[in-house]
Formats: C-alpha cells, sequence, structure tokens
C-alpha cells in the first residue's frame, strides 16, 4: 500500500509522538502515531491499521488508479445526481443601497414575470426525468422577497408537480432579511421554505455603513429582528462581507448575537467572505477594494481568524470539503428574471455568458465555461484537487478577463489548511477526530 496522493500530513504539537493526517480526497482525518506512519513507509504496516488508513482514503493500493478516480468524481457525481438545482433571480431590483452591490450597472425596477414564471415551471417539469427525486430552488435578487407573491405563486406549483411524481420540492433564500417577517416566513415554509441566507457585515456601525437602505437609514436592526422572530420556523444562515480594513470588528457581532439570544442552537450557521472585485466592463460598480485572489495574504489570515472565531463561539460553519465550481455540475442552473440561463449568479449580464434561455433550452457552454478544466497533469498532481477542482471560473475571469485558466488555489490551502483542520480538532474535537496506534 501507498500514501494517497491526496494526503497532507501535518505535525501535531499538542499530542508527542503524533502525525495529523488529513485526505482532501475523503474530508477525512485521524491521529497517527509516528511508528505507524513509519510502518508505512516500511512496508509493515498491520492488517489492522492498513484497512483504517484505506477506508479513510490515506493508503491506496494503486496510484494511477486513484488519480483516474478522483479526475472521474465530478462525472460520477454528475451521472449519480437525483436533484434539478435552480438558483432563480427573481428580479434586480432592491431596498438597500449596498456600497459594493455586484449587480452594478444592471441593477432597476426589472421583475420575472408571470409568462417568464410560466417559462421556468415548463422548464423545470421537462428537465425533472426520471431518477430525479428532488426539485430544489434558491431564490435570488435583488431582494427577492419583493417578488414574493410569484414566489409563492412557482413555489405551489413546484410542490404540486414534484409530489405527483413521488418526489420532494424545497427552496430557499437568499436575501438581505429585512423583509422577512413572520407572517411571510410562515407562508413560505408551508410551500418548502427550508432555509435563508441573511447578510450582517459586521457589528452595526460596519454594517450599517456597508447596507443603509435606500433611505440612507441603517438596516441592521430590521434584520436582527426578523431573525428574532423566524429563526424556530426554519434555518437561518448568516453571511458576511469583510473588508481588510474591518475584518478584526467582525467578532463584535458574534458577541451582540449572544447577547441578544441568537445563540448557537437558534442559528444554523455563520460564514463570512471578503468583497470580491468585479471586472471591468460596463455593468461593473465604482466599488473596487475588493480581492482579486482568495491566495492574498490578508485574505488567508482574516478566514482562519473569523473562522476559528466562529468556531470558538460554538457556532456552526460549513465544513472543509470538495467545493466544485457550479460550472462543473450538470443539473444546476441560474435563470435570470428575462429567462435567460447562466451556470453562476456572478455571471448574469456578462456577454458571452449566457447557456440559452426558458424558450429554447440550454445550449452548450463547453467553450465558454471550460468544464472539466481541472483534467490535466498538473491538477491531478496537485494534493489539493479533490477541495478545489480548478478553483472558481468567476475568479479567473475577475483577474484574466477569460476563463481559459484554472483559478489554482494551492497558495491559499498551503498557508491556511492544517489551520482550519486544526480549528475542527480543538472546537469539534468529540465529532470529528480519530485517532490510532
Amino acid at each position: 500500500m501507498k500514501l494517497s496522493r491526496y494526503l497532507k500530513i501535518y505535525p501535531f504539537d499538542e499530542r508527542p509522538g503524533y502525525l495529523l493526517l488529513y485526505s482532501t480526497k475523503k474530508s477525512s482525518k485521524i491521529l497517527l502515531r509516528e511508528e505507524t506512519y513509519d510502518s508505512i513507509i516500511n512496508g509493515t504496516l498491520s492488517p489492522e491499521n492498513e484497512a483504517t488508513l484505506s477506508r479513510l482514503g490515506m493508503i491506496v493500493s494503486d496510484l494511477e488508479l486513484e488519480r483516474r478516480e478522483v479526475l472521474g468524481l465530478i462525472d460520477e457525481i454528475n451521472a449519480k445526481n437525483a436533484r434539478l438545482n435552480l438558483s432563480v433571480i427573481m428580479n434586480l431590483d432592491c431596498n438597500f443601497n449596498c456600497v459594493y452591490c455586484y449587480e452594478g450597472g444592471m441593477k432597476g425596477k426589472f421583475y420575472m414575470t408571470d409568462e417568464t414564471a410560466g417559462l421556468l415551471l415548463d422548464f423545470v417539469k421537462d428537465r425533472f426525468t426520471p431518477g430525479k427525486k428532488t426539485i430544489h430552488m434558491d431564490f435570488y435578487g435583488g431582494e427577492p422577497l419583493l417578488s414574493a407573491n410569484l414566489i409563492k405563486s412557482i413555489s405551489m406549483e413546484m410542490k404540486s408537480f414534484a409530489e405527483s411524481r413521488g418526489a420532494r420540492y424545497t427552496f430557499t433564500l437568499v436575501t438581505n432579511g429585512s423583509l422577512l417577517k413572520r407572517r411571510i416566513a410562515e407562508e413560505l415554509t408551508s410551500l418548502g421554505l427550508k432555509g435563508v441566507k441573511m447578510t450582517l457585515d459586521g457589528p452595526p456601525e460596519i454594517h450599517n455603513s456597508c447596507r443603509p437602505f435606500k433611505s440612507g437609514a441603517g438596516s441592521f436592526d430590521a434584520i436582527v429582528e426578523n431573525i428574532k422572530e423566524t429563526h424556530d420556523l426554519l434555518k437561518i444562515g448568516i453571511g458576511g462581507n469583510y473588508r481588510k480594513d474591518n475584518f478584526e470588528k467582525f467578532p463584535l457581532l458574534f458577541d451582540y448575537l449572544e447577547r441578544e439570544g441568537l445563540t448557537p442552537g437558534r442559528i444554523h450557521e455563520l460564514k463570512f467572505e471578503p468583497v470580491m472585485n468585479r471586472p471591468v466592463d460596463e455593468n461593473s460598480p465604482d466599488y473596487m477594494d475588493g480581492l482579486m485572489s482568495v491566495n492574498e495574504p490578508w485574505v488567508i489570515s482574516a478566514g482562519a481568524f473569523l473562522r476559528g472565531e466562529v468556531l470558538r463561539r460554538g457556532y456552526g460553519t460549513p465544513k472543509i470539503n470538495p467545493s466544485p465550481c457550479q460550472v462543473e455540475i450538470n443539473d444546476s442552473y441560474v435563470v435570470n428574471f428575462d429567462g435567460v440561463i447562466y451556470k453562476c449568479p456572478v455571471f448574469i449580464g456578462k456577454k458571452g455568458f449566457e447557456t440559452g434561455d426558458l424558450r429554447n433550452g440550454v445550449t452548450d457552454y463547453s467553450d465558454s465555461h471550460r468544464p472539466g478544466i481541472y483534467k490535466n497533469d498538473e491538477c491531478a498532481e496537485c494534493g489539493y484537487l479533490p477541495l478545489c477542482f480548478g478553483g472558481c471560473r468567476y475568479m479567473s475571469y475577475v483577474r484574466n478577463g477569460n476563463v481559459e485558466s484554472v483559478d489554482c488555489k494551492r497558495p491559499y490551502f498551503d498557508a491556511v489548511l492544517e489551520t482550519m483542520i486544526k480549528q475542527d480538532i480543538k472546537f469539534l474535537s468529540s465529532r470529528s477526530t480519530k485517532s490510532s496506534d
């Protein structure tokens, strides 16, 4: 047996004589005695330890077979996928005036019509082929709850259709949170709403300067009040967008939530991201103070710092898992308010990244989006491939103006993965850490 190509090995000072092994392929971790590790190298590993390490994906009998399996993993996921997933942009209107709004010059009073909604329903029914078990929609905007009545109409039809096929319909919302009153939450949960993602950009003074209402008034208090009103009805995820000059103040938000009774048991997860720059084109906003790559040193340190603060307080945050670009997932589409289809919300309005429309269906996007871009020798040999799969097409576009090259995250993972794994061990050890002799 040989060490997996997709295995990372770190020292573990907290337990002298042990090494920390992490499989990027299986998202598994183990504390292993140094002498047991030496027995792998020497070919004297016991059958019991061989079985354990093989099951965890840390040793393999054939490195070339493993390489082919990892390169084919997304193809396997697509072949087995029983879910049809759509992100639906209900409008490009909003009651906020965020300083970094990704819609830029596109935003305005543009709403999905009943006719387009009808085409959306037909599109879903046509693509819900035998073998599919779930229809899931994620309603975006603008602010999706400005189109609450149409969301209800779409969901009633989708729920009825899914149930008639012995399947399930669910949906989520990406909302600024200001309109999610308990009454509307009750109505939507009865139609399949399972969770919402809201945005709080740090403590009140930072959030209100970044995400005010159009009137200029702060929005923080209204959002927090709605979280208090609805957390018992659905899973609430709180996200936020930090900058180089303010991320260190975000833990004040976590303290505030706890004081207000929004403790870990009442919030599904917290996850914060840096503000991204936008490509220079006709629809880009004026804001250009965001990141160009996750490999930027300040982004690496900020992300690790905030993740640790979230976990230390007992809140949930996404696990370290394989994260392929949405472009790679076949039955996943983004439908704009006008019926134009894309593969990722951030490509909306970007010329050349349309992948069809509701009336005519999906077109071939192999040249425009480069699915499978990670299937090359350099990526295949990279131990981080199962966590990355070529990275984010959009970040490549931001930097290069095209998606012809991978968005390599090796420097990022080199700098942060060990820290993230050890954070999980420190704060989630009872659930996720294994040890072996």
